[in-house]
């Protein structure tokens, strides 16, 4: 059932995606944690006053801004929708056929989470990671993990060959890695609360004999 709060988590939601934000990058900025800041805005608990405002002006918006939101109009009853064209579904397409390491980074930022990608070795050569790096991983797979709160600055560049990222070791370094050299993706993902128990009905009046 639709709360009367739904359409501002939605409009708060599209205001992230549209800033190339996270609820990691949120998170920090707005002094939040990162599990409170995910709850609130998928409307799995209530939010305080001091955490709207936290947010609104972590994303940088006006009250004008945050008025208008206010005036969100409901979301039409799904019996009275107009039938429309079958729209294109958001986010990164899976492909089993495609350029698998590729899709795995792009669902790895498009989720917001951490993750970590093993490089191969014998393939540091021409990467611009700093020299200093290829000579300590020469021959062995070399390990880097992203953190979420900083994907915005990674700004991850996609081509057929490779992935160009902005990474951060004694400065800030634009590297390029071919898609051969991608061993191995994990990610760190946030888990859903789980459903509460609902709660047992109160027992009723019991006889109890006396003898």
């Amino acid at each position: 059932m639709a709360r009367p709060s739904d359409p501002l988590l939605d409009w708060l939601r599209k205001k992230l995606d549209e800033k190339g934000m996270n609820t990691a990058r949120i998170a920090e900025v707005a002094g939040l944690p990162r599990a409170r800041v995910r709850k609130l805005l998928v409307g799995a608990e209530p939010m305080l006053v001091d955490e709207l405002l936290a947010i609104t002006k972590a994303l940088e918006l006006t009250p004008t801004e945050l008025a208008a939101a206010g005036e969100i109009s409901d979301p039409e009853p799904p019996g009275l929708r107009v039938a429309h064209e079958e729209e294109e579904p958001e986010g990164p397409r899976v492909d089993a056929w495609g350029n698998q390491p590729r899709q795995l980074f792009e669902v790895a930022f498009a989720l917001g989470c951490d993750f970590f990608f093993l490089l191969d070795g014998a393939q540091l050569e021409g990467t611009k990671l700093p020299a200093s790096v290829i000579a300590q991983y020469r021959g062995r797979d070399l390990p880097i993990k992203l953190d979420a709160k900083y994907h915005a600055y990674n700004d991850p560049k996609y081509d057929d060959a490779s992935i160009t990222l902005s990474l951060s070791f004694d400065a800030l370094y634009t590297c390029r890695f071919p898609w051969s050299a991608i061993k191995q993706v994990i990610f760190f993902p946030v888990a859903p609360e789980p459903d509460e128990p609902d709660e047992p009905d109160a027992p009723g009046p019991q006889l109890r004999l006396v003898t």
